[in-house]
């Protein structure tokens, strides 16, 4: 389903005059007479989807309706990746002897052109809607439209595209529809069996279209087997014994097998790049702007693929740089365009010359030029015929996630498109980038410990604090899981060499500058940020500007949750997969969407507890840190949120987990790795510094009965009903705690004492044996 997305519903004509147009005096090749007779009968007789596909593909070549273009019928098929890909038909191109026309029943999504989709008759199968309230929604609707938008996912992950279309068939009826990151836009429903030489002119003007015209993305030009490019990528991909594990943080590497000279490059990496190429992955190479110049980078599969057939569309490549032949990784996606929003490459280049720590490493980007998406011009343009013109034919439909809105007048609709953007319309407006970056980084997923995710959330934290000062006083706005990676670095010293894991913080596309100076009004019709990981505060009040505060408490959100799922703790998978539905997912709504009871109830409360509930303890210093920083994030809570109810939240304190200590690491490289993440310890500590600790101390030392005390408390807090909660202004305590996020000294501090103490030396195996705790089911 397309979530929160507008289609718009045209007519024929004006569908084919604004993306399939002819030159004047061009004349459609139109037989004289229906090639679609047995169609007509097969309808009538309620003949299944299957029939009608065949007898429809069968009558389009018969009558060689789409010249240069060959229409297939399609089975389902596994892709490389696992996901299943199912069409019911496509036209492929007649001639390209690199990709030869498949057989019937053998789907290549990848040298699709337009795709097919066929459903028995009847509106009950229409995933669209002419007659506005007319249409009632039904289950066999619903899942129609769910059903192709799953296809328009998958083709543009398959393909690189700038629209995708489909026919969609229903009995004797048709409709066209284009996909873009924006939007749909469907024709009006007609009777291709009837109006037989109407749909012979579509598929004529179909067949004298370009590959531009018809979305394939121009910037991007495939690479068979037959091109040399191919032949270097197999080469690029073969495994090295030059190249370094990075899992072997505990190895010194004698510097004369890997001098100065010679980049690095990591098993991990090469084998990404190989794993792209498997299956017979359809293989690109892609432009990318490099200030008046073009790079090159040769693609396979993408590693990362963002879910949704609309918005940003985000893929991520091990890319091979066509003349320097390393590797790198680049990024392709419909960045959100408005004024005042700048693309992340300019973004990354700023934070760069500005020598911002722990941020990936622009090598080139750029907009590729004319690649806008469409829909919110044709929104415009169709919001405009209906609310000013009486006889205009347009249907706008809002496609919400359980229903399908038409507002519909009549007319005529074939004048041209206006090329502005309205800044009214509900549709996002997007163009394409890309960006190359030397790093090739590792999911926060693959942490090995509890130490290596502390110490990757505190590099990340320098290069959040780093961007937030001068120069840039910018504020990075999306911190997430997704968002915070890991990247190995090989040190040189005298003594030899060894590895660092360090934080990447990524993704800089959504944010800000805080400089007071600057123009702070919304830039974009709707918030930014990723639901799981934003504060409370920006959840419940929709208008609030973010501020360093409100990134802090994302940084917290990221490590409860990656504790939680990945580490040891006395909870049961059941009890985990709970949790985190409760305190990530879930959202409350009461006049508008709000933050989950979950996360609000322990933030309001300062206490980490469960819904049944159990107080959440994982026996080892991640204890300590979030004993720590609850307080703080608890009174910046509610200093910010007078008015925000508390939720059910209690237990008696849960017993301690224990873990086995793995064997002691060889101190002097843990000392030298460590020193160099967080400088030496044996610098006096200032002030306030020393306080920020000594607090830390206290709150990690309380003992059972102050615990006992302060969850007892919250019990009877969180059995009083909302309506019995009264507004109050916060404490001087709650104020002080607040005052401690707003700034990134504290909490910075905290880590760095946990992973900078020498007894982390003796961090305990705290990752989860069997990995990933969620529930699989």
């Amino acid at each position: 389903m397309v979530d929160k997305a507008v289609t718009i519903g045209i007519s024929v004509q004006a569908f084919l005059d604004q993306f399939w147009p002819i030159s004047p005096g061009d004349t459609p090749l139109i037989p004289s007479e229906s090639p679609f007779g047995r169609v007509t009968s097969l309808v009538a007789n309620g003949a299944k989807e299957n029939g009608t596909a065949r007898s429809f593909v069968k009558a389009i070549n018969d009558y060689a309706l789409t010249v240069g273009l060959a229409a297939r019928t399609c089975t389902h098929r596994t892709n490389g990746d696992g996901t299943v890909l199912r069409v019911g038909g496509a036209f492929y191109h007649e001639n390209n002897p690199d990709a030869p026309v498949p057989p019937n029943g053998v789907l290549r999504l990848e040298d699709q052109m337009v795709a097919i989709e066929f459903k028995a008759g009847g509106m009950s199968n229409d995933p669209f809607c002419d007659d506005g309230d007319a249409c009632p929604e039904s289950t066999s609707r619903k899942e129609a439209r769910e059903q192709i938008v799953t296809y328009a996912e998958q083709a543009f992950a398959v393909q690189h595209r700038t629209a995708w279309y489909l026919f969609f068939v229903y009995g004797s009826r048709c409709r066209i529809t284009r996909w873009d990151r924006s939007g749909v836009v469907f024709t009006h429903s007609f009777d291709y069996c009837k109006d037989w030489q109407l749909f012979c002119k579509v598929l004529w003007r179909m067949s004298q279209c370009s590959d531009e015209q018809l979305g394939l993305d121009p910037t991007a030009r495939r690479i068979y087997r037959s091109d040399s490019l191919y032949k270097m990528m197999d080469n690029m991909a073969k495994k090295r014994r030059s190249d370094l594990d990075h899992n072997l943080v505990d190895t010194i590497f004698p510097l004369d097998k890997y001098p100065p000279s010679r980049p690095v490059t990591y098993k991990y990496v090469r084998a990404l790049f190989r794993a792209s190429l498997s299956r017979n992955a359809p293989r690109y190479i892609l432009n990318v702007p490099d200030g008046d110049k073009i790079r090159q980078y040769l693609v396979g599969r993408p590693i990362f693929v963002a879910k949704g057939a609309l918005g940003r569309g985000t893929l991520g490549f091990a890319a091979l740089d066509r003349e320097t032949k390393q590797l790198a990784w680049l990024k392709d996606c419909w960045r959100v365009d408005y004024p005042n929003v700048e693309p992340e490459g300019k973004i990354l280049r700023e934070l760069n010359r500005a020598n911002v720590p722990n941020v990936p490493t622009v090598v080139c980007y750029g907009d590729l030029p004319g690649q806008k998406t469409v829909s919110p011009e044709v929104w415009s343009w169709a919001l405009g015929r209906v609310s000013n013109d009486g006889n205009s034919r347009v249907n706008l439909a809002i496609q919400t996630p359980g229903q399908l809105h038409t507002v519909s007048t009549a007319g005529d609709d074939t004048a041209a498109l206006a090329p502005t953007f309205n800044t009214n319309c509900s549709l996002r407006l997007h163009q394409h980038a890309r960006m190359a970056v030397e790093e090739i980084a590792l999911p926060l997923r693959d942490f090995k410990s509890g130490l290596d995710l502390l110490t990757t959330i505190h590099d990340c934290l320098n290069a959040h604090s780093a961007a937030a000062g001068k120069p840039t006083s910018r504020l990075h706005r999306d911190i997430s899981g997704g968002n915070i990676m890991m990247i190995p670095k090989f040190i040189r010293e005298d003594d030899g060499g060894f590895i660092v894991l360090r934080g990447l913080l990524c993704d800089w596309e959504l944010s800000k500058h805080i400089d007071s100076t600057r123009p702070r009004a919304p830039r974009q019709p709707v918030r930014s940020g990723t639901w799981q990981f934003m504060s409370a505060t920006l959840l419940n009040h929709h208008d609030k500007a973010a501020e360093i505060c409100d990134d802090l408490e994302a940084f917290f959100h990221v490590i409860l949750y990656y504790a939680v799922r990945y580490l040891k703790l006395n909870l049961t998978p059941k009890q985990v997969g709970e949790f985190i539905d409760e305190y990530f997912d879930q959202f409350q709504y009461y006049d508008k969407w709000r933050c989950g009871q979950r996360k609000q109830a322990v933030l309001q409360s300062g206490l980490l507890l469960t819904g049944d509930p159990v107080k959440i303890t994982f026996g080892s210093s991640m204890d300590d840190l979030f004993a720590a920083l609850l307080p703080w994030f608890q009174g910046n809570h509610i200093v910010q949120e007078y008015k925000a109810s508390l939720e059910e939240a209690s237990s008696p304190t849960s017993p301690t987990v224990l873990f086995s200590l793995p064997p002691a690491q060889p101190y002097a490289l843990f000392d030298k790795r460590q020193r160099l993440l967080f400088g030496s310890s044996k610098k006096r500590r200032r002030a306030d510094s020393a306080g920020i600790e000594d607090s830390f101390i206290d709150n990690a030392s309380a003992d059972d009965s102050s615990d006992d005390d302060s969850y007892n408390s919250a019990a009877n807090v969180a059995s009083t009903s909302a309506s019995q909660l009264r507004a109050r202004a916060p404490t001087a305590e709650e104020s002080n705690n607040a005052a401690r996020v707003q700034t990134h000294k504290a909490f910075m501090s905290t880590i760095k004492r946990l992973c900078r103490d020498p007894k982390a030396a003796y961090w305990p195996h705290d990752r989860n044996p069997s990995g990933d705790r969620y529930p699989k089911d």
